[in-house]
């Protein structure tokens, strides 16, 4: 048996305390909207991923014979619990779930840490007599970690993330998701 050698796990939560901010997602981060309904006559198995409200298997329900609708590398949440999962495929997304186009560069390892963060902090909020809806998800807010020097928050005087300037610090993101045991490999998988 082949031993993988442990990496240092990198304590995320004890970083966020000391270098965070709150980010509304729809405002700061994303463009969300809702996924279409499909009768399920208008399609046959395929093999384009359709998303559903589901919290297994990243959200497919089935792969279906229609065209994508909706670009991969993005996020979905269905609307009963808020699961969130990353698409690393473009795919076909029913109206329960809200897909989030991101407004900056994005990749899987920043996909990966923001679907992380939002599920933590979001499942418990939701059930199926209190869906998130699109106008819901337009008013998450999560803690995510910001750029900084010796100095403090390094801030961006256009705005572009936040609404007082401060920059998501991607870069600490990726790194992160790195970090983890077997981090590297989910480039291949994915």
């Amino acid at each position: 048996m082949k031993l993988i050698p442990q990496k240092k796990f990198f304590n995320y939560f004890e970083y966020l305390m000391k270098k965070s901010e709150d980010f509304i997602l729809f405002k700061d981060l994303f463009n969300i909207r809702a996924g279409n309904y499909l009768y399920s006559n208008a399609y046959q198995e395929g093999i384009t991923p359709y998303i559903t409200a589901s919290n297994k298997n990243n959200g497919i329900n089935s792969r279906i014979d229609l065209k994508p609708e909706f670009s991969k590398n993005s996020i979905t949440t269905e609307k009963i619990n808020c699961t969130v999962f990353y698409q690393a495929e473009n795919y076909c997304a029913s109206s329960d779930i809200n897909i989030f186009n991101p407004k900056f560069k994005f990749n899987y390892k920043i996909g990966l840490f923001i679907a992380t963060v939002i599920n933590f902090n979001e499942n418990f909020r939701w059930n199926y007599g209190r869906q998130s809806r699109v106008g819901d998800s337009n008013k998450i807010k999560i803690k995510l970690p910001i750029k900084g020097n010796e100095l403090g928050p390094v801030i961006n005087i256009d705005k572009l993330y936040h609404r007082e300037g401060y920059i998501p610090d991607f870069e600490f993101m990726e790194n992160y998701i790195d970090s983890l045991p077997y981090g590297d490999l989910l480039a291949e998988i994915l």
